[in-house]
Formats: structure tokens, sequence, C-alpha cells
């Protein structure tokens, strides 16, 4: 739970902690009720019937727990499951006891403590939950409260007011192929414009199925500075959560502005199959708003095969040229190909010397796409490619046929571009 759900219990928990004492009379030297024998209980309810129900108040120190924390919830909605997830994993991970527990959150001045791992138990928490479940907790909106910016880690009051919106939204941000696990693929909509307030959706495919996913704004300008400073430079206690569904995609809406950095902001995607961050077992992918790609102010000319590249007779031109690390739109022509096969590519993050070394961990290949089928001729041409951003450091397309359906047996024909 986010710092502000540790507010609220402090302010709820002292509230209740004085209508306890209150209810146990005049004694206000031990306010945590003493937990009774059975017998001695039995004895109690048939000489004293009038305080027969205080010994049920509170069953155990766990049960206090469960029912402290459901009481002060924002909403009805929030799932048992992931108040008793949090209450568990907060004991377990900052190996407290429940009664010190009990202590912690009803101390303002120590509440700090429980922020040290928050995130922690979160992110486990939410792999845990059922996507039911975890879909009550997105609505109940005690996952977002918290979150007033995805550039400032530090500041839960930065002063947006000075700051507006784009007069035009940036295309959308794709994160490189070279920043993301084999596969992954994730979307900004739009994409982020340095120093102005953002909006918008976050969404992404390739990741495993049914797991939860943890989206970390980070105040930095490029993806070496995520990966060497992730601690200092990423609010890692303020995560947006999100979960994916049976074929590994997730979509997040964001609907409130968020302030994107003068100097870069980034985003870190991350998930955790087994719910052991030792492990390191889950993909993730790290975006930043440096590398907002758009079109080349003026074409550049074609770029054609190799023959070294390429299979006997066959020639592929991708019209117009890539320019790396800027989005291209165009198509792709191929010439010398059986008649009748369908020609498919993908996208890699590689040049002519190292595409042997990185294939196929380079390479998009959860998202292939088909340029056509081969005419009479042996021609293909296809349909007008979307903006597809490319890779600063180079950018290949592996594109080739395979007529018996399986890729082992290589008897299709094909070619391999590259811009470099």
């Amino acid at each position: 739970m986010p710092r502000l759900l540790s507010a609220k219990l402090v302010i709820a928990i002292c509230i209740l902690a004085s209508l306890v004492i209150s209810c146990g009379g005049s004694n206000t030297e031990d306010a945590t009720p003493t937990p009774v024998p059975e017998a001695q209980e039995e004895q109690s309810a048939s000489s004293e019937p009038e305080v027969e129900t205080e010994p049920e108040a509170v069953d155990g120190d766990r049960e206090a727990l469960i029912a402290l924390v459901t009481a002060i919830q924002p909403t009805d909605d929030v799932p048992l499951a992931f108040i008793e997830c949090w209450i568990d994993k907060t004991l377990e991970i900052n190996e407290y006891e429940p009664q010190e527990l009990l202590r912690l959150l009803a101390s303002g001045d120590e509440a700090e403590e429980l922020d040290a791992n928050m995130g922690e138990v979160i992110f486990t928490c939410i792999g845990e939950l059922s996507p039911a479940d975890f879909a009550a907790v997105l609505e109940s909106g005690i996952l977002d409260e918290d979150t007033d910016s995805l550039d400032d880690a530090g500041s839960d009051d930065q002063d947006i007011s000075n700051f507006i919106f784009p007069d035009t939204p940036a295309p959308d941000l794709v994160n490189d192929l070279e920043w993301a696990d084999p596969g992954v693929q994730v979307v900004i909509s739009p994409g982020f414009t340095n120093g102005y307030l953002w909006e918008g959706e976050i969404y992404g495919s390739g990741l495993p199925a049914n797991v939860g996913v943890a989206i970390f704004g980070c105040e930095a300008g490029d993806e070496i500075v995520v990966i060497t400073n992730f601690f200092d430079v990423c609010a890692i206690d303020q995560p947006i959560f999100a979960f994916t569904d049976n074929e590994g995609t997730f979509s997040t809406t964001i609907n409130d502005p968020f302030l994107i950095s003068p100097s870069g902001t980034c985003l870190g995607i991350a998930t955790d199959p087994d719910n052991n961050p030792d492990t390191d077992d889950g993909p993730g992918a790290i975006l930043c708003s440096e590398n907002t790609q758009v079109l080349p102010e003026s074409d550049v000319p074609d770029l054609t095969s190799n023959q070294i590249y390429s299979d006997p007779g066959v020639e592929v031109t991708i019209s117009p040229g890539i320019v790396d690390g800027e989005l291209w739109q165009g198509v792709i022509t191929g010439s010398g190909f059986t008649p009748g096969q369908y020609l498919g590519g993908l996208g890699c993050a590689a040049t002519y010397e190292t595409f042997i070394q990185v294939f196929p961990a380079a390479c998009d290949v959860a998202n292939p796409f088909l340029i056509g089928v081969v005419d009479e001729n042996g021609d293909v041409e296809s349909d007008l490619f979307p903006p597809t951003p490319t890779v600063p450091s180079g950018t290949c397309i592996l594109v080739g046929t395979d007529p018996d359906g399986n890729p082992d047996t290589e008897d299709g024909q094909g070619a391999l571009i590259c811009t470099r």
C-alpha cells in the first residue's frame, strides 16, 4: 500500500484506539485488551453478562489487524484477499510480530518504517491476486491516490498548476528493442513531451500471462541512467500497477496529469512471475522520453538488400530508407521469390556485423509482420506500413518465406537488410 494509505491507517487507528480506551472504562493504562482463556471467559460470561461480548472484539492480533485495515479503507470494495496479503507480507518482509505492527500503525512518528519495503509488499500481493480481485483493487483507488508525478520520486505535493499540456500531442512512445526483453513491446500513448503535463494510456504485450505489472516513473534522461541508478532515480515506492490477461497483454489509463521532467522521464516496466525479486525471472522494458521518435523531415534514399546477405536471385527494397532512431513509414517490395508464398519479416536491433551474435534475442520475434503474397512473377509489395520505431544503434529487417511452415527446415528464401 502506498504511503498515503499508511497515513490513513495511522489516523484511523488512533481514532479507533481512543474509542477502545473509552469503551474500556476508566483504566487507561492498558489500552490493549488482554486475551482471556476459554475457561475464564466462560466464568466471566456467567458472572458478568453485561460485558460478555468484549473478549470477542479482538480475536487475536492478526484478526485485529484485519479488522482495523478493513475498517479504514476508502471504500468497501477493497477485497479481503488484498488486505490479508498486505498484512501477512508486511509482517513477513519486515520481520514484525503482529503486536509490533499494531504499535507501528498506531504511531505516526514511526509510520515511515512501513514505507521501506512497501513497494515489495504491494508488488508481491498484486501478483497473488486473481484478475477479479486485482480489478477491484484498481477500482478502489488505493494504489494511485499517492502518485502525483511520474518524474519526481520524492515529491508528494508537487505544484503543477503552472504547467500545461503540449499544443500538439507527441507521437506514441515505443520501447527500443535493445531496452526490452525479447518479444516485449510497451507503448505510451501519446508520447511524453519533456517539461509538459501528460495523461494517456500505457499498454504492452509479450509478457507472461496473468501476472502483475509494476510501472515505475524515473527522473532520468536515458536508459543507462535508469540501469545504473535505478533506486536513486526511480519512484520504487510509488508504482503504478496493471495486470496481464491470458495473452500477456496489459493496458492502464492515467487520467490524472503528470509532469514530465524537463530533463527527461523514463518508465521502468517490470514483472515477477514467481513473486521473488531475487530470481529476476520477469521480463520487462525501459522507455525514455529522450528517445521519443518522430518521422524524419525528409525521405532518405531507398534501402536495398545486399547480395551477400540474400538468397540467390532475391532482392528486397525498403522505401524510403530507414533513419536509425526515427520513425519509419513506407513500403517493402521484393523480387525473385517463389510464386504463391507468404513473405514475412522481423525487426531487429543489430547491424550486419552483429546480427549472427544477437539473433534471435535482439529481434522482435513476438511481433512478426506480413509483407504480402508473392505473385506469379515472383514479386511482392506491401501495403503502407504505419509509423514504426527504429533502433538508434542500428536497425535490421529479416524477411523470408517458409513453404512447409517449419522454420527448422530452412526451405524458404530470404534476405537480411540492415542500415549499417
